[in-house]
C-alpha cells in the first residue's frame, strides 16, 4: 500500500518528488505553497489562499477571506498562525 502525504499548506497530496517544493522529499509543502523550499509569511500566503478561493467558489472577498482562514486553521503549517 502507498502512503501519499499531502502539503501541510494547503493539503495537495505530494505523491512523488516532482510535487515537493524544490522536487525535495524532505520538504513538507507543494511547490505552489513555498517555491523557494520555505513557507511565505502567513499574510502573504492568506492573500493567495483568498484570490483563489475567490476564483473558485465565485465568492467576494470578504466571504473568501474568511473560508481561506478557516480551511488554513486546519492545515498543521498554519493552525497556530491565527
Amino acid at each position: 500500500m502507498t502512503v501519499v502525504i499531502s502539503c501541510e499548506s494547503c493539503g495537495m497530496p505530494l505523491a512523488g518528488a516532482e510535487d515537493h517544493a524544490q522536487a525535495n522529499l524532505a520538504i513538507p509543502y507543494c511547490g505552489y505553497c513555498a517555491p523557494e523550499g520555505n513557507l511565505p509569511p502567513r499574510d502573504e500566503r492568506l492573500e493567495r489562499f483568498t484570490q483563489w478561493t475567490m476564483r473558485q467558489d465565485g465568492l467576494d472577498y470578504q466571504a473568501a477571506r474568511e473560508k481561506a482562514i478557516a480551511y488554513m486553521k486546519t492545515m498543521p503549517a498554519w493552525k497556530d498562525a491565527f
